[in-house]
């Protein structure tokens, strides 16, 4: 089994036929061909259903289980290559939901790059269901996600509960203790925190309610709050930050917002010998936050 061949594999699953990964390969789809067959020899099963003129392959049953295998195989293929290269520096891979990755994380990196000199950081933005198949494939040795699923390969912890709060700009004039029925849907900045919030915040607005802006990526959100006539769902330690450098205030309600959870992963059998400082230094710097709750204590 070699690196050509298990590219050729994934190549053809990506772009769905064999001459379309052939020309992405820059090989003739004959070369293709041989490495798949080699590929097939030596695992001894078939990967593709061969059905003439049909452009478009089609994975055998054994072929769909093999992509996970394939996945992890060239995972490891980079990982041996990278060490290589590297010599004594060593990696480690760290993915994130936005909303971290735009507040609190960077001063967390930058003490653990300070500590860590030999140590090469990769970040990545990750929804939380895609977190669970990097980590799983070793693509990422930590993530950090707001909504859990069940998986047998990876381990998920609760890091943190954080406290939500009204956050309104200084135009709006708001009272300081608002109502919820008195907000307008037409001046929300909506973010999604996690499913528990959206929920919520169904039940009390309506499914069909249509906020003024719709933000998936959480560096935007500054920019947007300087108007200073939209409000808001934050976090609370977001809310702090945001409230110092923009027309906004902080607003109590008649009707307790959720708190939202997030939660790290990590392969059950196979952590990063950096993952527990990361984590260390994630709880210190939590500590120092009011509404925040730490549950996996260091």
């Amino acid at each position: 089994m070699t690196f050509l061949e298990i590219e050729a594999f994934l190549s053809i699953v990506q772009y769905g036929s064999f001459s379309a990964a052939a020309e992405k390969l820059y090989v003739t789809q004959p070369a293709l061909g041989r490495r798949i067959r080699a590929l097939e020899e030596e695992l001894g099963y078939t990967l593709f259903v061969r059905n003439k003129g049909v452009r478009h392959v089609e994975l055998t049953r054994q072929g769909q289980a093999f992509i996970g295998l394939a996945h992890r195989w060239q995972a490891l293929w980079n990982e041996t290559q990278e060490a290589a290269l590297l010599g004594n520096e060593k990696s480690f891979y760290v993915a994130s939901v936005g909303s971290l990755l735009a507040f609190m994380l960077p001063n967390v990196f930058q003490t653990f790059i300070r500590d860590n000199p030999e140590c090469s950081l990769h970040v990545t933005t990750l929804h939380s269901a895609d977190a669970y198949g990097y980590v799983a494939n070793k693509d990422v040795d930590i993530a950090f996600i707001t909504d859990p699923i069940f998986s047998s390969q990876v381990k998920t912890n609760i890091l943190f509960q954080e406290e939500l709060c009204l956050v309104a700009g200084t135009d709006l004039k708001l009272p300081k203790r608002v109502k919820l029925n008195d907000l307008d849907t037409r001046r929300e900045i909506r973010t999604r925190w996690d499913r528990n919030f959206d929920t919520w915040h169904d039940y009390y607005f309506g499914a069909s309610a249509i906020p003024r802006i719709y933000l998936d990526e959480m560096g935007f959100l500054q920019y947007f709050t300087q108007s200073g006539d939209n409000w808001a769902f934050l976090p609370v330690s977001i809310a702090r930050i945001m409230v110092k450098n923009a027309p906004l205030a902080i607003h109590e309600l008649n009707v307790k917002p959720p708190v939202r959870t997030l939660y790290y992963l990590y392969r059950v059998q196979d952590e990063s010998p950096y993952q527990e400082q990361l984590l260390t230094l994630c709880k210190q710097m939590l500590a120092q936050e009011e509404g925040i709750i730490i549950k996996d204590k260091a």
